[in-house]
């Protein structure tokens, strides 16, 4: 959605008058002139630096910059749409096929949050098979072929 200058300004504005506050304070302090305020532009604008404070409390949330909690002098001029950031491509798309390996369950475990009875036969991830058979949950299968083949 793209705003006319004039709530554009009044957005900067509102956000550098309090640049001071912590995200939560200025998302406060937001809110109760946005309620004050009769005039509709100005409203808007206070709606428009509502979401930008909640698009970089988002981010904070997320983990992206954790070290600096007042995250609004430094993103001028980036997209800070958490939505389209989301949304957007990873700019290195990984290309390395995943590997499959067959392993027996010895015991009830949980792989990737799915519960898996012992003596069934599933497919993992080499990662997750190494982790299996290391804490003695199961056994590869293709050891065991290999080995009764021989």
């Amino acid at each position: 959605m793209e705003f006319s200058d004039k709530i554009i300004d009044k957005k900067e504005e509102l956000l550098d008058e309090f640049q001071n506050l912590t995200l939560d304070q200025l998302a406060i302090k937001i809110k109760e002139i946005s309620n004050r305020e009769t005039d509709v532009i100005f409203q808007i604008a206070c709606l428009a630096a509502r979401v930008s404070v909640l698009n970089e409390r988002i981010k904070a949330i997320m983990g992206e910059n954790v070290l600096n909690d007042n995250l609004i002098e430094n993103n001028r001029g980036k997209n800070t749409n958490i939505v389209e950031k989301i949304l957007e491509p990873s700019p290195d798309p990984t290309n390395n096929p995943i590997e499959w390996v067959r392993v027996q369950i010895k015991e009830t475990t949980e792989v990737n949050g799915v519960r898996f009875p012992s003596g069934i036969q599933i497919d993992v991830t080499d990662e997750d098979s190494k982790k299996m058979i290391d804490g003695g949950k199961a056994i590869l299968l293709e050891d065991l072929e290999t080995k009764e083949s021989v």
